[in-house]
């Protein structure tokens, strides 16, 4: 259809979804997204939330179903498709809908740990013990720290023989 206008909203759920079927049996789902606008202050010089938005969002098909068993209420989502003015509130006949992965841990169905599957994680091989973990540094040294210079009086604790490099004149 021409004439449409096309948006990206992102905002949190709002309550639950409504999972509806039509005559033919098509699932319908419909859920509210608040979306909150950042607003620059130039007097004040900082970044402060606007007005919330409500908008209306509606899915259909096998998105529907998805949308009603994976959304709750204030999951972040990212939900596209075309957007109408209808008796002063905002709705989006929605294309797709995602969780926003800037504010939420996603897995699918290839991706979730057997754990949080329901199955039993493997066992584990029977293996020799461990060595214990030697410590980062000496009790009378400070611990070393990301970004410190590997220094070789420091780290011998991690070299021996086998793992140092032997320094040739050139």
């Amino acid at each position: 259809m021409s004439g449409e206008t096309t948006a990206v909203v992102r905002g949190r759920v709002y309550g639950t979804v409504q999972l509806r079927h039509t005559e033919r049996g098509t699932p319908a789902a419909r859920f509210t997204v608040i979306q909150v606008p950042r607003e620059y202050n130039r007097a004040r010089g900082q970044w402060r939330d606007g007005e919330p938005v409500p908008v209306i969002c509606t899915v259909t098909g096998p998105l529907a179903r998805h949308a009603a068993e994976c959304l709750t209420d204030a999951v972040h989502v990212i939900a596209t498709g075309n957007v109408a003015l209808r008796d002063n509130v905002l709705h989006l006949d929605s294309a797709q809908v995602g969780v926003d992965l800037a504010h939420h841990v996603t897995y699918i169905d290839d991706t979730l740990p057997a754990i949080l599957a329901g199955h039993a994680p493997a066992p584990a091989p029977h293996a020799t013990a461990a060595p214990s973990p030697r410590p980062l540094a000496a009790p009378d040294q400070p611990a070393r720290r990301v970004g410190d210079p590997v220094v070789a009086a420091r780290a011998t604790p991690f070299l021996n023989a086998a793992t140092t490099p032997k320094r040739t004149s050139g």
